[in-house]
């Protein structure tokens, strides 16, 4: 079974819970500037192929009936943005078949009770979501699935529903948003831009999200890279994430033992750590907050030729060749890596 139609694609999606996303606000216009500024944190914390075989030859343009998406895109560049309005969890009317992400952060562990009563009440106020629309192409006798679009975006509540909000169209979308609550909200979609896009071709899409991480009990700065792919046989979509350290050079350091297949629609109950802050300041700023772990699915193992390419801050086409190959590999490890771990737990 390869890959994109592997089982453990087909897992059923866990209920998120807890408070959602960035955690900083003011109590006064003249310490807003000091906590916006520390709350850039914002999607970094609280949020955030394939191809077909091994070919990495799209389906021509007249036959998708989109030329939006080239063949190959290998540039580094920011991830496109959900439209405002955009109406999550909803295909139909917003015209994405499947949630990705739906980050759910919540204050769990650490100094919370160290953070002022003001920096705790919007925490559940602002979503990272993820959005793919998969497209279905039937050309003769043969029928096809694409990655037709893809984007990230910060929704909020309206009416009971989550909607993709922006600064300039919040109120317009029914939002009466104050002062500290456009400024967060500012602050979040500039860090949307800090993600990066790494590869994309017509059924897949690399991207990577910059991030503090809780390490040996202390907050680093990582990148989390996720995977995400369309199978061309059943439309199924994939999704597997891992940590990763910038060494400054042309290749990240990996940290992750596993990675993380995530399931279809996928809501993370996301954990925080707060750190406890300066002795005379009450401004949480932004290193005090850090992700506990990796967003949680099925583990799995790095095959040798996965793990040649996954920390690979660039990526050319034999690259893409080889990661396709080393992700099939990796899926295949699961059963048996299971298999060890129950007998190993047999044996205590």
């Amino acid at each position: 079974m390869s890959v994109i139609d592997s089982n453990l694609t087909n897992g059923k999606t866990p209920t998120g819970h807890g408070s959602r996303i960035r955690v900083i606000a003011l109590v006064s216009e003249r310490t807003a500037h000091s906590t916006y500024a520390g709350l850039r944190f914002v999607l970094s914390t609280i949020v955030l192929i394939c191809l077909q075989g091994n070919n990495l030859e799209a389906v021509p343009p007249s036959a998708t009936g989109s030329t939006s998406v080239p063949k190959v895109n290998l540039a580094r560049q920011p991830v496109p943005r959900l439209a405002p309005g955009t109406l999550v969890g909803h295909p139909q009317q917003s015209g994405y078949s499947n949630l990705v992400t739906l980050v759910m952060p919540r204050l769990a562990a650490g100094e919370v009770d160290s953070l002022p009563e003001y920096a705790k009440q919007y925490a559940g106020m602002f979503h990272l979501t993820v959005l793919a629309n998969v497209k279905t192409v039937i050309s003769g006798d043969r029928t096809d699935y694409l990655l037709d679009r893809f984007g990230v975006g910060i929704s909020m509540q309206i009416n009971e529903k989550l909607v993709v909000v922006t600064p300039p169209t919040a109120n317009e979308l029914g939002l009466n948003l104050r002062m500290i609550e456009r400024g967060i909200l500012k602050g979040n979609e500039k860090d949307l831009g800090e993600i990066t896009q790494v590869a994309r071709t017509s059924r897949m899409i690399i991207f990577d999200v910059p991030t503090n991480m809780l390490v040996d009990n202390k907050h680093k700065k990582q990148i989390l890279r996720y995977f995400v792919w369309a199978s061309p046989a059943s439309g199924k979509l994939g999704v597997l994430v891992w940590r990763l350290t910038d060494t400054k050079s042309g290749q990240y350091t990996i940290e992750s033992k596993d990675m993380q297949l995530l399931p279809p629609n996928y809501t993370e109950d996301r954990e925080i750590h707060v750190s406890k802050g300066p002795l005379l300041s009450n401004i949480p700023t932004a290193n005090r907050f850090a992700l506990v772990s990796l967003p949680q699915g099925t583990s799995v193992p790095f095959s040798p030729r996965m793990r040649t390419v996954a920390g690979l801050k660039t990526m050319n086409v034999q690259n893409l060749h080889t990661m396709m190959a080393g992700t099939s590999e990796s899926l295949a490890l699961v059963p048996e890596a299971r298999q060890a771990k129950r007998d190993t737990s047999q044996r205590k």
